[in-house]
């Protein structure tokens, strides 16, 4: 089983299903969260947004890390972490102009907080 695990983590579609259920989520209304009975926990969505993009750099990371030829460890989790923190920026623009949710600079904080503890977590576990 869990090297069954392993083996589909270093595919490619579970990053590509993660980072397209991100799209997703960042995109569809909201009304059923907030009144969900998670809803009254202080800063719930900021630490889903760290755990979204945590996620993202670690599945994508799983899957690049094993390949050969792959760039430095360090430069790939660095690469990762921006691009992530980019997607998450760019979810929040998205989101302001194009749908009904508001931008807020703390998602974009907690995209970039989580993408970073996730390289972070990534860069220890492969030495």
């Amino acid at each position: 089983m869990i090297t069954t695990v392993r083996k589909l983590l270093e595919t490619k579609w579970p990053a590509l299903l993660w980072t397209l259920t991100i799209f997703i989520a960042l995109t569809v209304s909201t009304g059923t969260f907030e009144s969900g009975p998670l809803y009254g926990i202080p800063n719930l969505d900021k630490l889903i947004h760290a755990f979204i993009f945590g996620v993202l750099v670690f599945l994508w990371w799983k899957y690049l890390s094993g390949k050969p030829g792959i760039i430095h460890p360090g430069l790939l989790l660095l690469i990762l972490f921006l691009l992530s923190s980019a997607y998450g920026a760019g979810m929040e623009y998205y989101q302001k102009y194009f749908t009904t949710r508001e931008f807020e600079l703390g998602d974009i904080y907690a995209d970039t907080v989580g993408a970073a503890i996730s390289a972070i977590v990534c860069g220890y576990i492969k030495k």
